[in-house]
């Protein structure tokens, strides 16, 4: 018998969420698909305990610059974000357009008060919003 040992989602022990200044981190994996996020305006998430990211995937195989944004825009807490994470990425930002988008309409939701916030996991959030290929296996 072979058993397979995945990683639980969760920052590592010793790794500091906002001195990887690149934001951008690995969160669990499908079978056939690599997922990470991208935290944007990582000094105004830091101030406000708020991180708004996007969450990006890519499957197994293909080329590096063929992504799929599965969540363009997720406003998400600070220990929601931690134990999501796994460990940093120095590869994988992507150009900015479809999150600036998204985020503009999470602002202007409530009156200007801004939308949701998640305050579960990253994969969580992901499949009550129905999040593009949140169940992907």
């Amino acid at each position: 018998m072979l058993a397979v040992i995945l990683p639980l989602p969760g920052i590592a022990p010793g790794q500091d969420l906002v001195s990887h200044q690149a934001g951008i981190w690995s969160i669990a994996e499908t079978p056939g698909m690599n997922r990470w996020i991208v935290i944007h305006d990582l000094e105004a998430s830091k101030k406000s305990g708020i991180y708004h990211i996007e969450v990006i995937g890519r499957k197994t195989g293909d080329p590096s610059w063929q992504i799929v944004r599965l969540v363009p825009h997720m406003a998400i807490t600070e220990a929601a974000l931690r134990d999501s994470i796994i460990e940093p990425r120095h590869t994988g930002a992507v150009y900015p357009e479809s999150f600036d988008d998204a985020y503009a309409g999470w602002q202007a939701q409530n009156d200007g008060a801004g939308g949701v916030v998640c305050v579960s996991s990253v994969i969580e959030c992901m499949q009550q919003s129905g999040g593009e290929n949140s169940n992907e296996k």
